[in-house]
């Protein structure tokens, strides 16, 4: 896994190659995750940023920006709240979220490739999907 200034650097990096702006909120933001060892809501980012500095809607339409940009992952959770964190590694995964503190980790492999291909098989083109495991973790049983 890359280190915190790697992961900044990268998402620097994907920022000017997709001809975003490179502004002091972004930056900071964008640290600010490459820093975190697991994803975030907004709302915790938020909080984490320093709420006087930046408000909740600039970390969203940031969030926006840099999830189309792929520079990010959204993370769906059951509530429908999303939760963010840095595409360091840049492959597709998926993962497994305790229902009761959040606790979220990387499953590093996508096995859906079967479903994508009956659904080619059906005639769909530009298939994509979503999905994440919920439990409860060993700690909070």
């Amino acid at each position: 896994m890359p280190n915190t200034e790697d992961r900044f650097d990268t998402a620097l990096s994907s920022l000017k190659k997709e001809r975003l702006r490179i502004t002091e909120p972004r930056k900071a933001l964008l640290q600010l995750m490459a820093d975190q060892s697991k994803p975030y809501s907004a709302e915790e980012l938020h909080e984490m940023l320093g709420s006087s500095s930046f408000d909740l809607v600039t970390v969203y339409r940031n969030l926006e920006a840099f999830e189309k940009a792929g520079i990010v992952n959204r993370i769906p959770t059951e509530s429908g709240k999303g939760l963010f964190e840095i595409n360091a590694e840049q492959h597709h995964y998926h993962h497994i979220i305790c229902r009761k503190c959040h606790k979220t980790e990387k499953l590093d492999t996508c096995e859906v490739k079967k479903l994508e291909k009956l659904a080619s098989d059906l005639g769909y083109s530009e298939i994509t999907h979503v999905l994440e495991l919920y439990g409860v973790c060993e700690t909070c049983r």
